[in-house]
């Protein structure tokens, strides 16, 4: 019950800080990060209201707390590997979502996978911290 808790917790901080960053970028850019961390429109035949895809993005994130907490208090001695294999996975993910995707995002290339990959780190540091603080 630690972990879920822990997990709410953490993985609603990070989620939300990763969703405004994403979604202060695209606002000043043209690079649409906040639509692909939203997007799951490879996942279903329908479109679904943006508060959904905020729930579904804050339930993954909370998800991935979850484990990291998990791992934090039973596996120390991995957490800093988990954290940096996490972070390797979030950041392919950018490649991936964008093949996935069935709509067009403009995402700029390369400039969009090291500004996405720069967001998803400072998560993980956020997600560090907030663990090392016994959230």
């Amino acid at each position: 019950m630690k972990y879920l808790h822990s997990g709410i917790i953490a993985g609603s901080i990070t989620g939300m800080f990763l969703f405004i960053v994403c979604a202060f970028v695209e606002y000043l850019t043209p690079v649409e990060l906040m639509t692909l961390l939203l997007n799951v429109d490879f996942l279903t035949e329908r479109d679904l209201h943006t508060i959904t895809e905020i729930i579904l993005h804050l339930a993954v994130s909370i998800m991935i707390a979850v484990l990291l907490k998990f791992i934090f208090d039973k596996f120390s001695g991995i957490y800093i590997p988990a954290l940096i294999f996490s972070w390797i996975v979030t950041s392919i993910m950018f490649y991936l979502l964008e093949y996935l995707s069935v709509m067009t995002i403009v995402l700029h290339g390369f400039t969009g996978f090291i500004v996405w990959t720069c967001i998803h780190l400072v998560y993980f540091i956020l997600m560090f911290i907030l663990h090392k603080k016994g959230i």
